[in-house]
């Protein structure tokens, strides 16, 4: 089965095919036209583990306004992809505001767990593309609550690993490959012109507030290889033995804007 797809996918990028034809530039087109994030952080212990989602919004927002230039009035809609914080909606309506954006702008919070920021993003090209809108925002925030999606997720990963005969080995060495490329991307200052630098408070294990300024993602491992990676304990016994927290993502505190 993943020999057919491999080979369908190849079909369709081949000269001729319908999504060629699709890569075709016209009037109407929906572009993302500014993409922004915070620095990813470890949830519950990382940079960000005293910091609410508000903020880490609202700092993205203003900062989006200014890189973009985009007039705020004309924004009508923002859409807020979040794992299970039932005041979403209101918080990045606050942070809209906050950050200059005027209150004819709605709001709306979406879940769909690990794929909430798609969500996010397909809803607001959506209402452009049937007219109800021209502009809009689409937000990913994940934080320590999408810790409740995670057995639901390392179950799907070990039934995927059955379904189509991928190893334990297999996965740790593309785990460590994608470690390695990080790594590089991240001291040679690829993700710079991407990454907000956030300004956070953070308590320390002596009960104490401190500020700290925020700019490089945490959750890259220098160093990383396949053979230290075969030595990781499985996450999810109970379902397989393929995933562990060296080769499968790690839980984030952090949000981007596009």
């Amino acid at each position: 089965m993943a020999v057919e797809r491999i080979g369908s996918i190849i079909k369709h990028l081949a000269p001729g095919s319908a999504i060629n034809a699709i890569q075709a530039k016209n009037a109407d087109d929906i572009v993302i036209t500014a993409a922004l994030r915070t620095p990813l952080t470890k949830a519950r212990k990382g940079a960000f583990k005293d910091s609410g989602i508000e903020y880490l919004t609202y700092v993205l927002l203003k900062e989006l306004k200014t890189r973009s230039g985009i007039d705020p009035a004309l924004v009508e809609d923002f859409a807020f992809g979040n794992v299970n914080d039932p005041l979403a909606a209101s918080k990045i309506r606050a942070a809209a505001l906050s950050a200059g954006f005027p209150n004819t702008a709605g709001a709306y919070a979406v879940n769909r767990f690990c794929s909430s920021g798609l969500k996010a993003t397909a809803d607001i090209a959506d209402s452009i593309r049937s007219g109800a809108i021209e502009i809009g925002i689409a937000e990913v925030m994940e934080n320590q609550e999408v810790q409740d999606s995670l057995e639901p997720m390392g179950w799907t990963s070990e039934n995927v690993a059955a379904d189509f005969g991928i190893t334990r080995e297999q996965m740790d060495e593309y785990a460590a490959e994608s470690f390695q490329r990080a790594e590089r991307a991240q001291k040679a200052g690829w993700f710079d012109d991407e990454i907000v630098p956030i300004k956070a408070k953070i308590e320390d294990k002596d009960g104490n507030m401190k500020e700290i300024l925020v700019t490089k993602d945490e959750g890259i491992r220098p160093g990383t290889t396949k053979e230290g990676l075969a030595k990781v304990r499985a996450a999810f016994p109970q379902w397989g033995e393929t995933t562990t927290g060296g080769n499968a993502s790690q839980v984030t505190d952090g949000g981007m804007y596009s």
